[in-house]
């Protein structure tokens, strides 16, 4: 492939994350409309989050095992398509029950989206050129990220929330049009056995780079959660500075996004990723001890994303680089811990804040970002031990 047609297959893998970043958080927007127009409960529609992150996190590594020798042209352009039907069964749904499977189906096509996405990325190009590409795919994500949750609340309001996940639907069909037309790269991938999950599982090194994955995104979401209560509770920010805030937090995670390729092509992974968990651990440290002042809040904020969009895509040039033999299915596992880290920050943010207050939170996460530092470590120095001592260990 020429570089033009290289950046070009890049782009559009970026605009695949987005619709599937897009497609998985609209339910957040939406949710108010939801509940309203079904008449359910509002626990029961934000259960939906929830459940697609379980179907995510489950299916990942199993299509890998199923399918992941199948051409990841092939297996992104299924999940698309499942993605597409998720969103128009979910504009369509008549109950509880419907809007249920469709958001099962829309997390499996996910699953076939992220991890394969990524693999594909980064097998276009050289390799020192893959934390570039990881990080020209991702960013997708940090801009579904940024836009997906403000766009679907939007047309949620305006349109309808059944007009909204039916236009998703068209534009992951646009997504699924343009992979077919401009990335023409067949290549299957690595067929993975369940004995290779247990491998990669009993390697020090890649379990422990993979508990890295869940304890950071653990102790990001103890603190996010919540993050509209302590911006309006702890700093004084009433709903136009919230909305502002968040809007910053968003194009300050773009910024880290150009910041993250930038450092690709300088620094190694493990050192893009210990920089970011000890800024993050930094950040939270400082909101905990900060005082009440809303531009604190703000310069926080900006730190906060462009750490963690630093993280994201070093700890995937991580993960590849630990088991390149593997790049698929260590993907996979990633993602699948991305989600994990989700739900075990959101629950732990859940369980704190009404026994302990919001001043809590900012201490769960420095802990749980102590434990991914420490993992780190630990993943490293497994790495750096000869291949027959560590399948030894």
């Amino acid at each position: 492939m020429t570089e033009r047609s290289t950046n070009i297959s890049l782009r559009i893998l970026s605009l695949s994350y987005f619709t599937m970043g897009t497609g998985t958080l609209a339910i957040v927007g939406t949710l108010p409309e939801i509940a309203a127009s079904l008449s359910l409960e509002r626990g029961a529609v934000a259960m939906l989050v929830s459940m697609l992150a379980v179907t995510f996190a489950v299916s990942a590594p199993g299509l890998q095992m199923v399918a992941g020798q199948w051409p990841r042209r092939t297996l992104i352009l299924i999940g698309l398509a499942l993605m597409a039907v998720g969103a128009f069964g979910t504009a369509l749904a008549p109950n509880y029950a419907v809007l249920f499977a469709a958001r099962v189906c829309a997390g499996l096509g996910a699953a076939a989206i992220g991890p394969v996405a990524s693999a594909l990325g980064a097998s276009l190009v050289a390799q020192e050129r893959q934390g570039h590409a990881l990080a020209v795919v991702f960013s997708g994500m940090t801009i579904a990220s940024v836009l997906g949750v403000p766009l679907s609340a939007w047309g949620g309001a305006a349109l309808g929330w059944r007009p909204t996940f039916a236009l998703i639907g068209v534009a992951t069909l646009i997504a699924a049009g343009l992979i077919a037309i401009f990335v023409d790269n067949r290549e299957g991938g690595e067929r993975v056995r369940p004995s290779d999950l247990a491998a990669i599982a009993r390697r020090p090194a890649t379990a422990a780079g993979i508990a890295v994955m869940v304890l950071e995104m653990s102790g990001v979401f103890v603190t996010y959660t919540m993050i509209t209560l302590i911006l309006r509770d702890r700093f004084g920010a009433g709903p136009e500075a919230v909305s502002t805030a968040l809007m910053i937090f968003g194009l300050a995670g773009i910024g880290g996004n150009y910041v993250a390729r930038w450092v690709s092509q300088r620094w190694s992974a493990n050192r893009a990723v210990t920089v970011a968990l000890t800024a993050l651990t930094l950040v939270f440290a400082t909101l905990f001890l900060a005082p009440a002042w809303y531009p604190a809040a703000l310069a926080l904020l900006i730190v906060w994303a462009t750490a963690s969009d630093l993280f994201m895509p070093s700890q995937q040039r991580r993960m590849v680089e630990l088991a390149p033999e593997a790049r698929g299915l260590v993907l996979a596992l990633n993602s699948s811990a991305i989600y994990v880290g989700m739900a075990a920050g959101s629950f732990t943010a859940g369980t704190l804040y009404p026994v302990f207050g919001l001043s809590s939170l900012p201490l769960a996460s420095i802990g749980f970002l102590a434990l991914a530092i420490a993992a780190l470590a630990l993943s490293s120095r497994a790495a750096a031990k000869p291949a027959s001592l560590a399948t030894a260990t």
